[in-house]
C-alpha cells in the first residue's frame, strides 16, 4: 500500500481553491455578524455600567489586528482546511489539536440554533409591535413555529453548501449587501431623527420618560459614562470580534493564501470595527449614550419604572427612532440577513472541520468523501445538519444550552494553545518551518515574528479568558456548567484515544499521519 494511502484518506483532498481574497474577507465579516451588536451593546452596557461603546469599538481594532496577523501568518505555513487543528496537531500533539478544534465544532453549531429565535424575537417581533399586530406575535413566538422555520432554514443552508464553496461565498456576499443596507438605514435614520426626534417618540410611545430614565438609573447606582468602565468594556467588545480568523479554517479552498489570509483576516478586523463603531456612534447620537446605558441598567436590575415588553435592544429602541414602517422594514430585513448568513458560515466551517479530521483518519475516512461535481464533503454536510437540528431542539425545548455559558473561556483556551504551538514551531517542527514561505520565517533579531505574535496572542487571550470568568460576566461560577466546557475538551481526547487504538488494530500508527502536512 502506498504511504499516502496509509496515512491519509487519499492522495489529494479533492477540495478546490476557489475562494478569492474578497470572498474570504466578506466571509470573515459575515461570520462576526456585524449587526449583532444591536443586541450585544445592551449586554455590554449592563456588564460594565458606564461603558462608552463607540470608543471600545475603536480600541479593539489594534488588539484584533495583533491576533489576526498571528493567525493569518501561521495559516500560510500549513494552508489546509482545519486551521489551528492542522498546526497544533503537527507541532504539539494530534490529540491536542483535535481537542481545541472539536470544541470549536461543538460551539459553532450550538450558535446556529440561536439564529431563528433571534430573528423572531429581536427583529420580527419588534416590527410587529410597531405595527400593532399582536396576534401574529403570539403565533410566531410558539416553540413549534420556531422549530418548523428552523428546519426550513437548515434545509436552505444545506442546499447552499452542497452546491460548493463558490455558491456559499456568493450567498455571503449577497447577505453582506443586505446587512450593509440595514446598517445604513439604521445609521441614517438615527442621524435624521437626532436626539430630539428620538426623545419625542420615546416619551410619546414607550410609556416612559427619557429624562426620568437617566435620573432613576443614577439614583439606583448607575455611574454614567466614564473611562474606567470603558477600559473594562473593551473586554466585552473584543469578544464581539471573535470569528475574524474563520477563513483560516477553510484554507484548503482559499486562493493565493499568502496574500489572501492577511487581507481577509486583518481586513475583516478593521471593517467589523468600523461597522461596529458606526452602529454604536449613531445610536448614541440619536438615542443617547446615557439613555442606552441607563435604561439597560434599569432593565437588568428589575427596577419597577422599567415597563418595556423586552430588553432595550437597539432593534427594539429603533421604533422610537422612526415611526415610518417602510424605513423600519428595510432596517429589519437587513438585520435578519445577519443571523441567517452567520449560521451559513458556522455550518460551512463545521463541515470543513469534520472533513479535516476524517482526512487525517481520526474519524472514519468515509466522512471525507467529496462530491466531484461541486467539490463538497457531502457526508460531513449531512452529519453537520443532523447535529445542528439536535441543537435546535435543545435550544427551543430544553435549558441544556445554558451549559454553553463559558464559550468565550473555551475559545481563549483554543487561542492560548495555538499561541504556544507557534512559539515552539520553529524548534519542534523545524522541517516544516524551514520549508514555509518567507513571511512565516521572518525574524526580529533571533526570534521569529510568528513566535512574537504568538506570545502577544497568549497575553490577550489570558486577559479575555480571565475577564470572561469574572463576576461581571457570569456572576458566581457555576461549576457544573464550567465542567461542561472543560468536558468538551476531555471528550475530544477520549475520541482521539479510541481512534488511535482502532487504527493501531488495523495496522496504522495514527501518530505517523501527523508527521506530515496533509496533501492538497
Amino acid at each position: 500500500m502506498e504511504p499516502e494511502k496509509a496515512l491519509f484518506a487519499r492522495k489529494t483532498s479533492g477540495l478546490i481553491r476557489s475562494i478569492s481574497g474578497r470572498d474570504a474577507l466578506i466571509y470573515n465579516v459575515v461570520f462576526m455578524a456585524p449587526m449583532s451588536v444591536f443586541i450585544y451593546g445592551v449586554w455590554a452596557s449592563v456588564t460594565f455600567p458606564g461603558t462608552d461603546l463607540p470608543l471600545t469599538a475603536l480600541m479593539c481594532i489594534p488588539l484584533g489586528i495583533v491576533i489576526g496577523l498571528f493567525y493569518s501568518i501561521y495559516s500560510v505555513s500549513m494552508p489546509r482546511s482545519g486551521g489551528d487543528y492542522v498546526w497544533v496537531s503537527r507541532v504539539i500533539h494530534p490529540a491536542v489539536g483535535f481537542a481545541i478544534n472539536f470544541f470549536m465544532f461543538i460551539n459553532v453549531l450550538s450558535l446556529v440554533g440561536t439564529e431563528i429565535p433571534w430573528i423572531i424575537d429581536y427583529a420580527i417581533t419588534p416590527y410587529l409591535m410597531m405595527t400593532g399586530d399582536a396576534s401574529t406575535i403570539a403565533f410566531i413566538s410558539t416553540p413549534g413555529f420556531k422549530f418548523a422555520l428552523s428546519l426550513l432554514y437548515y434545509l436552505a443552508l444545506a442546499l447552499i453548501i452542497a452546491f460548493g464553496a463558490k455558491v456559499a461565498m456568493k450567498a455571503c456576499l449577497v447577505s453582506f449587501a443586505f446587512i450593509l443596507m440595514g446598517l445604513t438605514v439604521f445609521a441614517v435614520a438615527c442621524i435624521v431623527a437626532g436626539p430630539m426626534g428620538f426623545q419625542s417618540n420615546f416619551n410619546e410611545f414607550s410609556g416612559m420618560n427619557y429624562d426620568s430614565v437617566v435620573q432613576t438609573a443614577i439614583s439606583n447606582g448607575w455611574p454614567g459614562l466614564n473611562m474606567s468602565a470603558t477600559m473594562l468594556g473593551i473586554q466585552f467588545t473584543m469578544i464581539n470580534f471573535l470569528g475574524f480568523t474563520s477563513s483560516v479554517y477553510i484554507s484548503g479552498e482559499v486562493k493565493d493564501v499568502r496574500k489572501t489570509q492577511l487581507m481577509a483576516v486583518v481586513g475583516s478586523v478593521i471593517i467589523f470595527g468600523l461597522l461596529t463603531w458606526i452602529a454604536y456612534a449613531t445610536a448614541y447620537y440619536s438615542m443617547g449614550g446615557d439613555l442606552i446605558g441607563a435604561i439597560s441598567y434599569l432593565a437588568v436590575i428589575g427596577d419597577p419604572s422599567y415597563n418595556l415588553p423586552m430588553l432595550p435592544f437597539f432593534t427594539y429602541l429603533f421604533m422610537y427612532v422612526t415611526r415610518n414602517t417602510t424605513v423600519a422594514a428595510l432596517m429589519y430585513i437587513g438585520w435578519i440577513f445577519m443571523p441567517l448568513s452567520a449560521g451559513l458560515t458556522y455550518m460551512f466551517i463545521a463541515v470543513r472541520l469534520l472533513f479535516a479530521w476524517s482526512f487525517d483518519r481520526i474519524l472514519p475516512t468515509a466522512i471525507a468523501k467529496i462530491d466531484r461535481r461541486f467539490n463538497t464533503p457531502y457526508i460531513a454536510l449531512i452529519i453537520t445538519v443532523i447535529v445542528a437540528i439536535i441543537y435546535q431542539i435543545l435550544w427551543i425545548y430544553t435549558a441544556l444550552m445554558s451549559f454553553f455559558s463559558y464559550l468565550v473561556f473555551g475559545w481563549m483556551i483554543m487561542q492560548i494553545v495555538t499561541g504556544i504551538s507557534a512559539i515552539i514551531f520553529p524548534i519542534r517542527r523545524k522541517d516544516i518551518f524551514e520549508k514555509s514561505p518567507d513571511i512565516v520565517k521572518r525574524k526580529i533579531g533571533p526570534i521569529p515574528v510568528l513566535s512574537i505574535l504568538g506570545i502577544l496572542t497568549i497575553i490577550i487571550s489570558i486577559w479575555l479568558g480571565y475577564a470572561s470568568m469574572g463576576p461581571a460576566f457570569i456572576g458566581v461560577i457555576n461549576f457544573s456548567t464550567f465542567g461542561f466546557t472543560i468536558g468538551t475538551f476531555v471528550v475530544a481526547l477520549i475520541i482521539y484515544a479510541i481512534s488511535a487504538a482502532y487504527n493501531a488494530h488495523k495496522g496504522l500508527a495514527l501518530g505517523l499521519t501527523f508527521k506530515e502536512v496533509p496533501p492538497e
